[in-house]
């Protein structure tokens, strides 16, 4: 028979018991590992082009650089502002013109209009390191500027990217589950092209007098093909990343396969390019190997979405495996 004391022992170690638990989950629940702390504004953030302060968290960003543009998006942070292309090459990648619905284009991403900048009121200008480090002082008196490596970075620099615009925004909770995803779909895709075996690639744009624009030895482009198992066949750098090439070169470079970048999916360039008598000769061309890609995302937009894109474009298109898909050589 339990004494009145005992009793309430047992209660009061129930209690204890219930609380104990109260506190391991509120505990688990705000750890760092498991959740992101939130962003402690006043805020220093330093790159190679200097530490800059943000008083509080960004409402109004300007983004230069379709690569920090697309990092935004995935965190779904909406500009107010965004840099574009030069006229007669499009706005801006169509993957990324959901999210700039309601902003206002600033003119293009190496010669930003500053006075359209300034009357958009940005509390944040987020821009390309290699395209407007010159213009940084005029920038930082519209607002805070921060500069990162965009357009050239490669894969780890894009998330190193990510994380510092996380921070920045406030939505460093969201990380974890973009890189997861990012890194199953590029699992795939190397995957793949494992199996699929290694493969020359010739990879560029045509102007619409029908020249060759190939991507060089030093473009972005060319370390990404390198990871699914594909070999660049130009191996000249170049400080635009591009290089004519006649038809005559390209039959002399002879590659397995060819990537020919479109400017708004328009086949109008190639078609010019395919009526040179020497096209019919061209080994990728009779083999059916000549496979079209977005020159937006390729060549000019290089955030972990585009690689994304990248990465399920190949898939899709039988590229990898070298295998066309039906319909996607027209």
């Amino acid at each position: 028979m339990f004494s009145f004391q005992s009793l309430i022992h047992q209660k009061f170690k129930k209690l204890k018991n219930r609380f104990n638990i109260t506190f391991i989950i509120a505990f688990i629940a705000s750890s760092p590992i498991l959740a992101a702390a939130a962003t402690n504004y006043p805020l220093k953030i330093t790159t190679p082009n200097g530490t800059t302060l943000i008083k509080s968290k960004p409402q109004r960003i300007v983004v230069l650089e379709f690569g920090l543009m697309d990092e935004l998006d995935l965190l779904g942070i909406k500009p107010v502002g965004y840099g574009q292309n030069y006229p007669g090459e499009g706005d801006i990648p169509d993957y990324l013109k959901p999210m700039a619905k309601n902003a206002v284009g600033v003119g293009a991403r190496d010669i930003p209009n500053l006075e359209a900048i300034a009357k958009l009121k940005p509390d944040l200008i987020l821009g390309e390191a290699a395209y407007i480090s010159n213009l940084s002082p005029q920038l930082n008196k519209i607002a805070p500027t921060v500069l990162l490596n965009g357009i050239y970075g490669n894969s780890d620099e894009q998330i190193k990217n990510l994380k510092i615009l996380a921070q920045i925004t406030d939505t460093e909770s969201k990380v974890p589950a973009i890189l997861s995803t990012y890194q199953g779909i590029k699992s795939k895709a190397e995957t793949i092209a494992k199996k699929g075996g290694k493969k020359t690639v010739l990879i560029g744009y045509v102007t619409p007098s029908g020249i060759f624009k190939a991507l060089t030895a030093n473009a972005l482009a060319t370390s990404i093909l390198s990871e699914l198992n594909r070999e660049n066949v130009i191996k000249k750098t170049e400080r635009t990343q591009v290089m004519d090439l006649s038809t005559e070169a390209i039959l002399e470079y002879n590659p397995d396969q060819i990537i020919v970048l479109l400017t708004e999916g328009s086949m109008a360039p190639y078609k010019k390019l395919s009526t040179d008598p020497l096209w019919a000769d061209v080994r990728a061309n009779k083999e059916h190997q000549v496979y079209f890609m977005d020159r937006d995302i390729w060549a000019r937009s290089h955030g972990i979405e585009t690689l994304e894109i990248m990465y399920n474009k190949a898939i899709s298109t039988g590229f990898l495996t070298a295998k066309p898909v039906a319909n996607t050589n027209k």
